[in-house]
């Protein structure tokens, strides 16, 4: 049985309860509509965004990321995330890899893409919460660099770059 304790902009927290081994079992997870991320090559340099992260209290280096929107699919978002976030355009998306990036807590799934052809077109709409957004080219081997030093700590971002380069993207 759920029971919706708390009902935000993004998720809601939800308590589930269910029997096993004759005994009830009660949890609190996340319900979220999933998020996709962008791994994007622009002139072989990745396209990255700093932004400040509230629940860190401090900047990350990221790939393009957001929700999901009610009944968009995931190509869709990745679109509209990489304009509002970047100025750039997908001209081609193919999936890299889906995931969930934290099971015990909550039912995201995030699908990340890969993409080497872009348009630039300006950046959309950015929510609030983005507006000090910056966008960083690095090149990818860079990347690599800063998450075998521990430099970057999002894991779309790791795991992104990481499938990209064993599937000789990057």
């Amino acid at each position: 049985m759920d029971e919706v304790v708390f009902r935000g902009s993004k998720f809601s927290l939800v308590r589930r309860s269910r029997v096993v081994g004759g005994r009830v079992a009660v949890g609190e997870y996340i319900v979220h509509p999933g998020a996709v991320a962008v791994l994007a090559l622009v002139d072989g340099e990745a396209l990255l965004v700093r932004q400040f992260r509230g629940a860190l209290g401090e900047r990350t280096l990221e790939i393009p990321a957001g929700s999901l929107e009610p009944g968009e699919r995931p190509e869709e978002a990745a679109v509209r995330e990489m304009v509002e976030e970047t100025g750039y355009r997908p001209l081609r998306l193919e999936p890299l890899l889906d995931f969930y990036p934290t099971p015990g807590v909550s039912n995201e799934r995030i699908w990340i893409f890969f993409t080497d052809k872009a348009e630039h077109v300006g950046v959309g709409d950015r929510d609030a919460e983005e507006a000090d957004m910056e966008v960083v080219m690095m090149r990818p081997r860079d990347v690599l660099a800063m998450v075998d030093r521990g430099e970057i700590k999002d894991g779309k971002t790791m795991l992104a770059f990481l499938a990209a380069y064993r599937k000789g993207l990057i």
